[in-house]
């Protein structure tokens, strides 16, 4: 149970994380390209969309990687030489 928390805090803190940086790269280009601030809520569902996505990735490759390791910690070490 506490490593499913811990993977539900990562998840949500990454979507967290590119949604803000999303809205952030989109308003200053914004501001650089228009000259003035425009963001429709199309283009929020969309940068929400796509840091699930990326959420969804980075959390899936830590869940990934932490098999491994797990897997290659049951193996027995390997004997010295006698």
């Amino acid at each position: 149970m506490k490593t499913v928390l811990k993977y539900i805090l990562l998840f949500s803190y990454f979507t967290v994380g590119f949604f803000f940086l999303g809205l952030l790269i989109k308003i200053v280009i914004g501001f650089i390209h228009i000259g003035g601030f425009f963001l429709p809520f199309e283009e929020i569902t969309k940068n929400f969309i796509k840091s699930i996505i990326a959420g969804s990735a980075i959390t899936a490759a830590a869940i990934i990687f932490n098999l491994i390791d797990y897997f290659k910690a049951r193996k027995s070490p390997p004997s010295g030489p006698q």
